[in-house]
């Protein structure tokens, strides 16, 4: 049933495990095998393990998983921010009103607009989600004065009105851990293992307090060339150098591929294995059947999107990069759900996939390049056996998909496949 690589780490008596997963690996089936073997330890305590998922949808996978395997029903399963927040509930005194509410991004916006409006001409015409994305980082580089009235105004006026932010719940239970010795030492005590989903989209806050609890079994999940929620603050770092914050660690690989035939996943890796910053993988194909992967080139003179999609695969599902680019398919009659912006797509896996490479993916100046390279790649490895690329036939220079177009119009990158290109 398990592989060679999947047994390693179900049977592993680490104390700290690192899971290098890559797309397609069976990673959730691994960790509840793990859950599985450990069990049969007396000295194992399902109510004192956490699971920390990315998303709720990938919380009730998990634990729809875990009843399919007849596990315990006592693990805590849920997002991180969701945990924290059952816990300040209980015991921050700032969370325990009932009069305490998320605030709604329509406001934040409204307000923050009003406090930014006399200062319009020193901003420019950043919108305010890039302006203060990151810890405000880009507002930092134009006044780091500016930024620190600003975390002051928004912060005043979510106290005086009991509004609260996500970010806010992981920055409050830090900070209860931080001062609160007697409560962290019973914490410790009711948590003793800790397995964490997805660990290439931690951001630094929730790295900071995985160091504070030290919890006694921590494994952390993930594949550092799918870290691509940067806009959310997420980091890829706390992955890529997991052994400088937990020495001990134990790493293992999770290296054969089961969702996609070879053609796919030796092209969804040509532009992943151009960034500087990355954990170096094999990756092996479980699949024998012979795959299809193509090129079309969409010219200038001819843009029907739907002429060139009623030549794919009925099953064919379109990713674009923007919400945007979205409603560009959808105005060719093209179904909405045959057409996904790739972050809402990762996770998933389609019997074929177009990715779309002509629009939508902006400059290259303004951009982390390599995230945009990481999540090209988690579009392509969508894919099981059938995977289109449409390219611009031409590009402004400096435009993502410029550059993009490139990897697939040079047969040099893989002289031994077939590349179809077929201009359209």
């Amino acid at each position: 049933m398990w592989s060679e690589e999947q047994l390693q780490i179900i049977l592993s008596k680490d104390k700290i495990i690192q899971v290098i997963a890559g797309a397609g690996s069976g990673k959730t089936a691994t960790m509840v095998g793990l859950l599985a073997e450990r069990e049969k330890n007396p000295e194992f305590k399902p109510n004192e393990t956490l699971v920390i998922t990315f998303t709720k949808k990938a919380t009730k996978e998990f634990k729809d998983r875990c009843i399919k395997k007849n596990l315990s029903k006592d693990y805590h399963i849920s997002t991180f921010h969701a945990f924290c927040f059952s816990i300040l509930k209980k015991h921050h005194p700032s969370y325990q009103s009932n009069q305490l509410k998320l605030l709604p991004e329509q406001i934040k916006w409204r307000e923050t607009k009003s406090f930014f409006y006399p200062h319009r001409f020193t901003i420019g015409g950043i919108p305010f989600p890039i302006l203060l994305k990151n810890k405000g980082s880009e507002l930092k580089k134009i006044s780091e004065d500016l930024y620190v009235q600003y975390s002051y105004f928004i912060k005043n006026y979510k106290v005086k009105n009991s509004y609260f932010e996500l970010e806010d719940i992981l920055e409050d239970f830090k900070e209860w851990l931080l001062k609160n010795s007697d409560f962290l030492n019973v914490f410790r005590k009711e948590i003793k293992s800790i397995i964490v989903d997805e660990f290439q989209d931690t951001d630094p806050v929730q790295l900071e307090i995985l160091k504070i609890i030290n919890p006694s079994s921590l494994v952390v999940v993930g594949d550092d060339w799918q870290a691509i929620y940067g806009f959310r603050g997420a980091d890829p770092w706390p992955f890529l150098n997991f052994e400088t914050y937990f020495p001990q660690v134990k790493k293992f690989h999770l290296s054969t591929n089961y969702r996609s035939v070879k053609e796919i996943i030796l092209h969804s890796q040509i532009p992943i294995r151009r960034n500087k910053f990355q954990i170096k993988k094999t990756i092996q194909c479980y699949k024998k059947e012979v795959g299809v992967f193509q090129v079309f080139m969409l010219s200038k003179e001819n843009k029907n999107l739907r002429e060139y999609y009623d030549t794919l695969p009925l099953d064919t599902t379109v990713l674009v990069r923007t919400n945007f680019r979205k409603h560009v398919w959808k105005s060719f009659g093209i179904s909405e759900d045959k057409i996904s912006t790739i972050h809402s797509a990762k996770g998933l896996e389609f019997p074929s996939v177009l990715v779309d490479l002509t629009a939508g993916w902006g400059k290259i100046k303004d951009v982390d390049i390599e995230e945009e390279r990481r999540i090209l790649y988690v579009a392509l490895s969508r894919a099981e056996s059938t995977l289109s690329v449409l390219v611009p036939e031409s590009s402004k220079d400096g435009e993502i998909s410029k550059e993009f177009a490139s990897y697939f119009k040079k047969r040099e990158f893989l002289p031994n496949l077939a590349l179809r290109l077929f201009p359209f």
